[in-house]
Formats: structure tokens, sequence, C-alpha cells
């Protein structure tokens, strides 16, 4: 039996309860979306082809209902950088508002602006930051400086 509260991201698994197969959930639990593959960063390790490409936010609004519908628990926003997609404060108000599910995203950051923080206020559960290490070693990593990403998230 899993409990989930979208509110506080809290999960508890009791593994000792046993469900009937026909009580178990049709969907996947959290379910991934890569909004664009484009990225405004050029990490040396990062995997991600650098493409624009991205999905139709009506087609991706209609997906997202039917992952609510199926009892999928959550969503998560990536890509590339999900604050490249225009439509990301639009899509992620729809979830949250119309949907039962954990709308969170990872981001580099470094895009946050107070009019983003604001257009996206409430309309994500968590945000988590990609950071690689602290100064230098951030650095490093990412082609841009530590104090950058710093200010950004004290700003936004």
């Amino acid at each position: 039996m899993h409990l989930f509260d979208r509110r506080t991201g809290l999960n508890v698994l009791f593994d000792e309860v046993d469900v009937p197969e026909t009580q178990w959930a049709r969907a996947p639990r959290q379910v991934s979306i890569a909004l664009t593959n484009a990225c405004d960063l050029a990490c040396a390790f990062c995997y991600a082809p650098k493409n624009a490409a991205v999905p139709d936010a009506g087609r991706l609004c209609a997906w997202i209902d039917e992952l609510d519908a199926e009892g999928c628990l959550g969503i998560g926003f990536g890509g590339g950088e999900p604050t490249l997609y225009r439509r990301l404060p639009q899509v992620s108000r729809h979830a949250a508002e119309r949907t039962r599910l954990a709308v969170t995203m990872t981001t580099h950051a470094h895009r946050l602006t107070p009019q983003l923080t604001d257009a996206l206020a409430g309309a994500l559960n968590i945000v988590r930051v990609s950071v690689d290490g602290v100064g230098t070693t951030y650095e490093e990593q990412r082609s841009r400086p530590f104090t950058e990403l710093v200010q950004r998230l004290d700003t936004s």
C-alpha cells in the first residue's frame, strides 16, 4: 500500500500490506516529461541532444489529464532545460489546478527570474536545482559562475 500527499511530498509505503491485484494502480507512480531537449548550458557530461524539440501544450495537458485519471501520483518536468519551454507556466498550472498530480521540475536555475517564479508560484510542488558541486567545482562542470546561481536563487 502506498500513501502519498502531493502538497508535502510525503510518501509512505507499507510493504507488509497485501493489496489485491485488482486494486493495483494501472498507471506509473511518477512520470518524467522532457519538455524540450534544448539547453542553454554546455555541460561536458550531459547526454541530452540539444535540438529544440518540444511537445504541443494541448496534447501535453491531455496526456497529463489521462495520467491523473489512471492514478499516476506525479509528473516531473525536465529536459534539456524546462524553463526554455515557453508554455511551462501554463502547463504547470493546468496540472496543479485540474489534476491531483504532484508537479515537480528539475532545472539548472540560471533562467529563473522573479517574473518566471511568480508565474510558477502555486503550480509546482517541488523544484529541484541541479548542482554538481560548489564554487570552482560547479564552475568547472557548468561553465557558469557559482555566485551567479546563488544570486539567482536568492532573488527568485
